[in-house]
């Protein structure tokens, strides 16, 4: 597989579990439904939290991705932790 994809596989496989854990995440602290209408991104306090906190299982799939010596998609999920870091910095 090409380097691009490969980091690209990485990048998007670390977004979808943050925020697949984000959702659960704010489902557990509000209780309401996270994808009824966007609302995950209309409330910034609690989903800024929540991504934050979802983010935590990426460092798993980082060392997934080392063990299996998949370098790439390694970089590709430090990169997600850039992009979710800016979210939560700007929203």
């Amino acid at each position: 597989m090409d380097r691009f994809l490969k980091f690209l596989l990485g990048t998007f496989c670390a977004l979808a579990v943050s925020f697949v854990c984000g959702c659960v995440l704010f489902y557990l602290f509000t209780k309401m439904n996270p994808l009824d209408g966007g609302l995950i991104f209309k409330m910034t306090d609690v989903s800024t939290k929540a991504f934050s906190l979802g983010s935590i299982p990426n460092i798993g799939l980082f060392y997934l991705f080392l063990n299996r010596e998949n370098y790439f998609s390694a970089r590709g999920v430090i990169f997600s932790f850039i992009l979710i870091a800016f979210y939560i910095i700007f929203s």
